[in-house]
């Protein structure tokens, strides 16, 4: 049975840290890599007032783009059988729901693997908002990957 990891990735130094060491273990584990980037979804009465549902998910596609440029070379210089996909609305809410349903599939998301923080100004203490909500959703084993002190 071939495992399947998802890897949370924002660009943070974080999340290059746990995308290198999906990598490294799916070469020798013969896993695949799932990489997911979730954007925000605007959706506000003044988001909608002011842009067409075209210009948001333009700007969508191009922050993602932005956030993961260079991920899909890494991925395939690496060898390791991986998808990059695009998320839209709240983080911890998207990540569940993804591993909720890659269970209905022939490959589903066995091991999350994140950094310890992402980019939000907001976090504290020792984990991530987003890390701390996954793990707490216990939906499936997860991974933090420290950053070095």
């Amino acid at each position: 049975m071939t495992h399947t990891y998802l890897v949370p990735y924002d660009a943070s130094d974080y999340a290059k840290k746990a995308l290198a060491w999906a990598i490294e273990n799916a070469k020798r584990l013969e896993a695949n890599i799932r990489v997911i980037n979730v954007q925000p979804s605007f959706h506000t009465a003044h988001a909608k007032t002011l842009f067409t549902k075209q210009d948001i998910e333009e700007y969508q596609t191009q922050l993602f783009n932005e956030a993961t440029q260079g991920v899909q070379a890494l991925l395939d210089k690496a060898g390791v059988p991986a998808t990059l996909e695009m998320g839209v609305g709240d983080p911890k809410e998207v990540i569940v729901e993804l591993v909720k349903a890659s269970r209905q599939t022939d490959s589903p998301i066995d091991l999350i693997i994140m950094g310890s923080r992402g980019t939000s100004p907001f976090f504290s203490g020792i984990l991530g908002s987003v890390s701390y909500a996954i793990i707490n959703a216990g939906i499936c084993p997860v991974m933090i990957i420290p950053q070095e002190k």
